[in-house]
């Protein structure tokens, strides 16, 4: 800050068991501003229930404290937290306030805005996307979210004095469900959890993977049919395709298509991995041939980055954050549209000098990306509001 001191920072998270891209991304975000000369002290608040699956590499920075919340009801919590926001320069909700607040407590938290106990000026809100808008049979529990969301929308939507998103895409998803203004939110994109490899020069295995849990949105069913005229076009038959991730829920027809495709076509290659450790999605990155993301709805898309990263060909959806992320690296295709699909995956299999310039270009395109660049970012947004309220 101008004053020269340094920032008080409260921010409020979840912090599931298994952590997927959001939660990871909070941790790493937070790590960054931990780093910062310009930051004093970083508060975490956290429900009691994920206290302990707050990571220990965070919790042992001597800047980060946790408060553990039982119930944000209860009047002792109540007491802890407003004193929190009120030492603090900044408070940032990373996640959508439905994964943080039930409703009970959004309409206490409405409250105590309306009485001026909690100042809106020092709210900053980050945005992933608007699934729960755009996908909701996603979810098993989407009705109660969507409910949620509208919650926030009718009556909270201008409590944060700014917010921040992921990507171009879903900034202008928040101007067109929220109607934010473009002044009111600052795109951060974010970093790879993979440091950039040397291009690769060796391809060959055959092996087409895609990393994501199995949903309606992440367009598996499309991608084994694309999948099966790669099959029938191969005269060797060794393409396989490796689907990493675990099924969200129940998909009558993807299942069902996906016996269908086994039945018709002896021999092909469908493996579904099911949940693999970073680790061993990291030699996947290294060792296939390509890597496809045919994903309908992305807020950002962390897989494709870090298949980037790692210099493995890439093909993704033309379609909401992706192009944005992928840039001229990667082939772009029409998600809806499997002879396209089929076509791409083809071409990139049947040319090693394309995968080799498509590694190439991958690399630099990550390098682009960094949770450095993320954090200080971040920092100046948190510096410019903090100083707004002086």
């Amino acid at each position: 800050m101008r004053n020269g001191e340094a920032l008080k920072i409260s921010v409020l998270a979840p912090f599931p068991k298994y952590k997927d891209g959001i939660p990871r991304a909070t941790e790493e975000l937070i790590s960054k501003l931990c780093e910062a000369d310009d930051v004093e002290s970083v508060s975490v608040i956290a429900a009691k229930k994920e206290e302990d699956f707050v990571s220990y590499s965070l919790l042992r920075n001597e800047k980060v404290s946790l408060f553990a919340v039982r119930s944000f009801l209860l009047p002792w919590t109540l007491l802890g937290t407003i004193k929190l926001y009120k030492e603090s320069n900044v408070v940032i909700l990373f996640g959508h306030p439905c994964y943080v607040f039930g409703p009970s407590p959004l309409c206490l938290l409405q409250l105590l805005v309306k009485l001026g106990i909690v100042p809106k000026a020092k709210w900053m809100q980050m945005l992933y996307d608007f699934v729960n808008y755009t996908c909701p049979e996603d979810y098993v529990g989407a009705p109660k979210e969507t409910t949620l969301y509208k919650v926030w929308k009718n009556y909270f939507v201008q409590t944060p004095v700014h917010y921040i998103a992921i990507s171009e895409w879903t900034k202008k998803e928040a101007m067109r469900y929220w109607r934010l203004t473009a002044a009111q939110i600052t795109v951060i994109h974010l970093g790879s959890f993979t440091i950039p490899k040397i291009p690769r020069a060796h391809f060959g295995s055959k092996k087409i993977i895609t990393v994501s849990d199995i949903s309606p949105r992440k367009n598996h069913l499309r991608l084994i049919k694309a999948f099966e005229l790669v099959h029938q076009n191969n005269l060797n038959n060794d393409a396989e395709l490796m689907i990493v991730g675990q099924l969200r829920k129940d998909i009558p027809e993807f299942e069902s298509t996906l016996r269908d495709i086994q039945r018709r076509n002896k021999g092909i290659k469908i493996t579904l991995a099911g949940y693999l450790t970073d680790s061993e999605i990291l030699s996947l990155y290294e060792e296939a041939d390509v890597f496809v993301y045919p994903s309908l709805y992305e807020g950002f898309g962390l897989p494709v980055l870090e298949a980037m990263a790692c210099g493995c060909p890439v093909i993704a959806s033309n379609v909401s954050s992706l192009p944005e992320v992928v840039g001229e690296a990667g082939l772009l295709v029409d998600p809806y549209n499997v002879e396209a699909l089929a076509r791409a995956i083809s071409t990139v299999l049947d040319d090693d000098e394309l995968k080799r310039e498509m590694s190439r270009k991958g690399i630099a395109q990550a390098q682009k990306f960094s949770w450095a660049k993320a954090g200080a970012e971040l920092l100046a947004v948190c510096q410019e509001v903090a100083e707004r309220q002086r």
